[in-house]
């Protein structure tokens, strides 16, 4: 017998309450042990398929038959919709850090590339670790786990665009770069580039990353709607924003003012993510936390 048919059935529960089969909704679930320990967070917009999934794949690896293994009781958490479910396993990963979640977990300090001019003119990347209340975000370009990674980025952002990696500070040296001397440079660095061009060029390259600012002075609330409500499942959630931040998801507006709101200032770039997203795509309604009035996305604007 292999290990992931040794595996006995776990028990199913929602919270304190135990039922015969998991919910065919969108939510979270947890993986636990015996002893209740959080073994594996996951997310589906119909937790029943994923949870037979997880037991009926051929291609499970010794890691994940071990998890299986081990799994006592799998807890389930429905939601209004994907949002939910995707912010509040974000978080939950975060917070609990599952033995099994390899992806997604807290890092300390997030790195962000900002641009400042040298003497000559010409704009350099400098590498910044921040909150988003130690950086202006509309002048921050991507958000990167380590300043290791956000120097990688820069270094390929440069040579796949052929700026100067010279006057853009990567490069120790006078005279030619070594880009320049292989053909891959457009001659900044010894002035057959003007600072303007390539600071245009640097600047578009990197538009597509730059950090949104969060349009909103005030706390909002993302409403979410359940398509057609499982008998389990909320028929609508209020997930609670502010700066980019996820700061839980309520049953009502009500209860979502009854939060302080001001722990919590790191920048999480999956939470980013997940927002820029789902309010690009206009699915759920944006509202004013203290007047409920709808906002418009992305200028921030009251909706009269």
């Amino acid at each position: 017998m292999t290990l992931a048919q040794s595996a006995c059935k776990p028990q199913y529960s929602l919270g304190d309450e135990y039922v015969e089969a998991p919910p065919r909704c969108p939510g979270v679930y947890r993986f636990l042990d015996g002893e209740g320990q959080v073994l594996y967070v996951g997310k589906s917009i119909d937790m029943r398929s994923r949870i037979r999934s997880h037991y009926a794949s051929s291609s499970q690896t010794e890691r994940q038959k071990r998890m299986l293994h081990g799994t006592r009781r799998i807890d389930f958490r429905p939601t209004a919709g994907e949002a939910g479910a995707l912010l509040l396993e974000n978080a939950a990963i975060k917070r609990e850090i599952p033995l099994y979640n390899r992806r997604q977990r807290s890092v300390r300090r997030l790195w962000s590339i900002v641009l400042t001019a040298n003497a000559a003119g010409f704009l350099q990347p400098e590498l910044e670790s921040f909150s988003l209340e130690g950086l202006d975000v509309r002048a921050a370009y991507g958000s990167y786990r380590s300043r290791y990674h956000a120097r990688q980025a820069m270094d390929k952002l440069a040579r796949s665009e052929q700026l100067c990696p010279g006057v853009l500070g990567l490069e120790r040296g006078k005279g030619p770069c070594f880009q320049r001397q292989i053909g891959r440079c457009q001659g900044a660095c010894v002035g057959g580039e003007a600072p303007d061009a390539h600071n245009a060029r640097l600047q578009s390259a990197l538009a597509s990353r730059r950090l949104s600012a969060w349009p909103i002075t005030t706390p909002v609330l993302l409403r979410e709607l359940a398509e057609k409500p499982d008998m389990h499942q909320p028929a609508q959630e209020y997930h609670l924003l502010h700066n980019w931040m996820y700061l839980g998801t309520y049953a009502s507006p009500e209860a979502a003012r009854a939060v302080d709101g001001a722990g919590g200032t790191m920048f999480d770039r999956d939470t980013h993510r997940i927002l820029r997203a789902t309010l690009g795509r206009g699915e759920c309604d944006l509202l004013d936390l203290e007047s409920m009035k709808a906002v418009d996305w992305p200028t921030g604007e009251l909706i009269p």
